[in-house]
């Protein structure tokens, strides 16, 4: 049985960082602590204010820590923010040795060959996405390793952001005596874990409603090919309401996800044709006296006409998105949606209703273990970055560990040359 291996991660988000620590052999991941708290010192996704960002991070560190009865020394971090980008580049190679098969060392010199693009020096890059490989004028080439071939082209989509939010972000993440394994971008990392294989490959938006932000990457033949940030999130529908209502934030917030959860129930239930008068005014008010207001209900039409416009505008802001990616009409996939804010009463009809395209809310799957605790669309980010973290690892062990066999083989073979020279 293959030995199991410790992975963490830590999602840091506008409204809460998680962090998940699991573990994992072959295809298998196991949550073993998990942890979330209040975000502070995060702004739209970026760094606003180191000390009170290390505090929140440390704190959920801890707690994760605790349940999982380990101590971790480095782990896989979310990146998010409006200063994310993506474009695609095309590279080529000549295989290194002619009629031999195509190696990991080919693969890694093609893909950095596409990742020579003119770019800033304030940018940094997150992932080099291999989209479609080439052999000798084959294409749909999805992984070209063994096959024989002298000249091997890639087409790859290349996500970067700022190097001073990134640099922020590590700097936050040391200081509570963590090294950053590597940076994930949070739509990217929530398609590992919402996402089809079918999905990926007719072509599909991710859509993560997160606080601040919204990240978007945009599916087509299996692979991404365009991603954006957009400054649109849960908590701008929590200000509308919180205005509308004369209400604080926090209570405002409180009514959204209660409305969300009974219009959820409500509709898994069946009244009959001659409802009573109370039963119909339930369906039409929410009761709110838990929260201490001037009023004991509220019309649930009032409160989705405050939120429809917002929602409304951040579905428009998607739709600029995939046009400026050239995508209108060509993603039969549709949307989907995720994240904490998609947990919103009556989003996904009005994005069929903006986007032209079908909708679905995604819920996080793939692993085991203290699943209970994040179960919820929430979490896509956390869970995500898990499962392509653990992805990562398990491929950096074997490329390494076939260098080490082949530096093996190159000790055994000259010590064998050595030998045939002694009496």
């Amino acid at each position: 049985m293959p030995k199991e291996k410790l992975i963490t991660v830590i999602d840091v988000g506008t409204c809460k960082i998680a962090s998940i620590i699991a573990t994992f052999a072959e295809e298998r991941v196991s949550v073993i602590g998990v942890s979330s708290v209040p975000s502070k010192g995060i702004k739209k996704g970026v760094v606003v204010d180191i000390d009170s960002a290390v505090e929140a991070i440390a704190l959920s560190l801890e707690k994760s820590q605790r349940m999982a009865g380990f101590a971790v020394s480095s782990a896989f971090v979310s990146v998010n923010g409006t200063h994310i980008e993506s474009i695609n580049s095309h590279g080529v190679v000549a295989v290194s040795h002619q009629d031999a098969e195509i190696t990991e060392d080919d693969i890694k010199r093609v893909t950095d060959a596409a990742q020579a693009v003119s770019m800033p020096s304030s940018r940094e890059m997150i992932h080099v996405v291999p989209r479609d490989f080439v052999v000798d004028g084959q294409d749909g080439v999805h992984d070209p390793l063994g096959m024989s071939g002298v000249r091997l082209e890639v087409e790859t989509n290349l996500i970067h952001g700022s190097s001073t939010a990134i640099k922020n972000l590590a700097k936050c993440v040391s200081q509570v005596g963590v090294s950053v394994d590597d940076f994930i971008f949070s739509a990217y990392a929530s398609s590992f874990s919402v996402l089809t294989d079918t999905e990926k490959e007719l072509g599909t938006i991710l859509l993560d409603i997160g606080g601040g932000t919204s990240s978007l990457i945009i599916f087509n033949e299996g692979s991404p090919v365009y991603s954006a940030v957009i400054p649109v999130g849960g908590q701008n529908i929590t200000n509308d309401l919180a205005i509308g209502l004369r209400a604080s934030l926090d209570i405002a917030e409180k009514i959204k996800l209660k409305l969300g959860k009974e219009e959820d129930a409500l509709k898994r239930t069946v009244f009959p044709q001659n409802s009573d008068e109370d039963t119909v005014v339930s369906r039409n008010e929410l009761d709110v006296t838990e929260f201490n207001l001037d009023v004991t209900s509220i019309s649930r039409k009032l409160l989705y006409d405050i939120m429809k416009e917002r929602i409304r505008e951040l579905f428009t802001l998607v739709a600029l998105e995939v046009k400026k990616a050239g995508f209108t009409g060509k993603l039969p996939a549709g949307v989907v949606l995720t994240g904490g804010g998609s947990l919103t009463y009556n989003l996904t009809p009005i994005a069929k209703e903006v986007l032209k395209m079908p909708a679905r809310i995604g819920k996080p799957k793939g692993v085991t273990g203290l699943i209970d605790e994040i179960e919820g669309p929430a979490f896509s980010v956390a869970i995500g970055s898990c499962l392509l973290g653990s992805k990562k690892s398990r491929q950096f062990d074997r490329i390494s560990g076939g260098t080490s066999q082949k530096a093996f083989g190159k000790i055994k073979g000259a010590f064998s040359w050595f030998k045939s020279f002694l009496p």
